[in-house]
């Protein structure tokens, strides 16, 4: 599939009033600068609700291709404008991949790059304590959540540029 179909390609898969021009929501503004202008951003909670679907979700799922490294990257982005709860942002963006790849389209000539990714207003509710501390989501392996605050500048490129490291 040439590379500048797979977006459309996305975009297709989801009704056409899902989709978004922003990140924010939820009480928690997200900084789309530095993030390639054209991409694709789904809200996930209407386009569940739309499919009659009732597991848990993120809120926005974010498609973008990294010139430079030449992958499609696939970012779900829970937001919580409060404290987030560690198991249901856990279980929401473990979903949300499953919902992702089912909608990416096979190809040859890009990989896909899954980044999910929490922002939060104050912080984490950690479902066990004295347990520890991170947060991850078992998709295709062990990915790490990537986490930002809400309102901040730039929050949404500093998450994404982190390096994949567990």
């Amino acid at each position: 599939m040439n590379v500048n179909r797979v977006l459309d390609h996305i975009r297709e898969q989801v009704d056409e009033e899902n989709l978004t021009n922003s990140c924010s929501g939820e009480g928690c503004r997200v900084d789309m600068t530095g993030v390639p202008s054209d991409r694709v951003v789904i809200d996930v909670e209407r386009e569940f609700d739309l499919c009659n679907r009732t597991e848990k979700r993120c809120d926005r799922l974010l498609f973008f291709i990294d010139t430079d490294e030449n992958y499609l990257v696939a970012a779900p982005i829970e937001l919580k404008s409060g404290r987030a709860e560690q198991s249901d942002v856990v279980e929401q963006l473990q979903n949300s991949l499953h919902f992702a790849a089912n909608i990416v389209p096979r190809t040859r000539t890009l990989t896909t790059v899954y980044r999910p990714i929490l922002f939060q207003g104050r912080g984490i509710k950690w479902t066990n304590p004295r347990g520890p501390q991170e947060l991850n989501v078992n998709f295709r392996g062990k990915l790490r959540i990537r986490q930002g605050r809400c309102g901040r500048s730039e929050n949404l490129a500093r998450v994404l540029s982190e390096p994949d490291i567990l």
